[in-house]
């Protein structure tokens, strides 16, 4: 048996050892594209975002909602010395017709989100997405540099925006147009669009319990954009509607509630490039925003009554304004942002609020493949009058981002 297997084994040696050699080797360019029909195409990025910023609270400036600061109350001073909460690490793959993409966000050693996270297909031209992207309406960094607050580019004090701009959702991308299905569930007013205010709630008369209606949202809420590009304009025509009902059937009412609320946001926006200058703009309204799940500084959102089974709407409305230019490297800009809110009832006053700024976006360093560059700011969120006619004081600040992509 083992002289069978030393003769076999001598036979395969002579066999491979005298198989004349191929008339070429595979070009570098075929082991490439072997490789990525294997593997697919894959890409990784990273940008590292440190915020070195001074700010100060005026009167009683509040930050409850607006995503720009830890301040708690009135005269407040503080420094912030930080990686950027929009710090990240991603990656993208292409396979074909199919691709996804994952990002994952990294602020400290305790805190790692999940930013994106989709899969792909594209058809003719067509691209479908599943998973948690940038919405419609939450995807316009483009219009504004606004570096404070990890890159809020005014959103909510003028640009539109969504509380949470990566959403899961079901979305058709063609050419210059984005229409989605994104999710509209949940209680967290920071993070749904089903969340209305409840005034005079009803508490239970033996235990002094507290308790609302409930919402009812059975489908998820329609947002669409489309951007028209040329060579030194582009464009952009957006919308989004949401309905859902507050429902209750319980005893503790003297009546069956069923209200629908219904709530939409449209507007326009553009820019301008005619070098060194450029300027871009954005005007939107709506109603009921908040619970479309717009992010908006002071915005009063709908409110229904328990007593006297009355749903008020509330009118939103939001415009802002970037002038910028390019000397030699560095990029001059300067903006302003404005939103109202305003109940619709007898003698309701507007809450309004603005924010402006002035950077320079100075590159340091690049490379091929990365780059660092500083961003020296100052600027101020004013939230002005309050719907009852209160000064709600400021925040100002001044400071510089430090970013590197790599």
């Amino acid at each position: 048996m083992k002289r069978a297997l030393v003769f076999f084994m001598a036979i395969g040696m002579v066999f491979v050892f005298c198989t004349p050699a191929p008339a070429q080797e595979k070009s570098l360019e075929e082991r490439v594209k072997a490789l990525e029909e294997t593997f697919g195409t894959w890409s990784f990025y990273g940008s590292a975002r440190f915020l070195t910023f001074y700010q100060k609270s005026d009167n009683n400036a509040f930050t409850d909602s607006d995503k720009i600061s830890n301040l708690t109350g009135p005269d407040q001073k503080t420094t912030q010395w930080a990686l950027a909460n929009n710090s990240r690490l991603g990656a993208t793959v292409n396979k074909g017709d199919l691709g996804g993409r994952v990002e994952l966000g990294l602020q400290d050693s305790s805190s790692v989100s999940l930013r994106l996270m989709y899969g792909t297909y594209t058809y003719n031209g067509v691209t479908f997405l599943f998973g948690q992207d940038y919405t419609p309406l939450g995807d316009y960094g483009n219009y504004c540099s606004q570096v404070f607050a990890g890159d809020l580019t005014l959103k909510g004090w003028g640009l539109i925006d969504e509380n949470t701009t990566r959403t899961p959702q079901v979305k058709i991308r063609w050419k210059g147009l984005q229409v989605a299905l994104v999710q509209s569930n949940g209680t967290n007013p920071k993070t749904s669009a089903n969340t209305v205010t409840f005034a005079n709630a009803y508490k239970d008369p033996v235990t002094g319990v507290v308790t609302n209606p409930r919402t009812e949202n059975l489908m998820p809420h329609l947002e669409a954009r489309y951007t028209l590009k040329m060579d030194q304009f582009f464009g952009d025509v957006f919308g989004g509607v949401n309905t859902f009902k507050i429902k209750d059937k319980t005893a503790k009412y003297s009546y069956d509630i069923d209200k629908t609320v219904n709530a939409y946001a449209f507007g326009l926006g553009g820019g301008l490039t005619l070098n060194p200058i450029y300027a871009n703009a954005m005007a939107w309204m709506g109603r009921n925003c908040k619970q479309l799940g717009l992010h908006q500084a002071d915005s009063a959102g709908a409110q229904y009554d328990v007593t006297t089974d009355k749903l008020t709407n509330d009118k939103d409305f939001g415009w802002m304004a970037v002038v910028g230019a390019k000397i030699e490297t560095i990029n001059f800009e300067t903006g302003y942002g404005f939103v109202s809110s305003e109940l619709d009832k007898s003698g309701s006053i507007k809450d309004k609020a603005q924010s402006y700024y002035l950077n320079a976006s100075i590159p340091v360093a690049k490379t091929k493949l990365a780059k660092f560059t500083v961003v020296p700011e100052i600027g101020v969120f004013d939230y002005m009058k309050d719907a009852k006619g209160a000064d709600q004081g400021k925040v100002t600040y001044a400071g510089a981002k430090w970013q590197v992509d790599f």
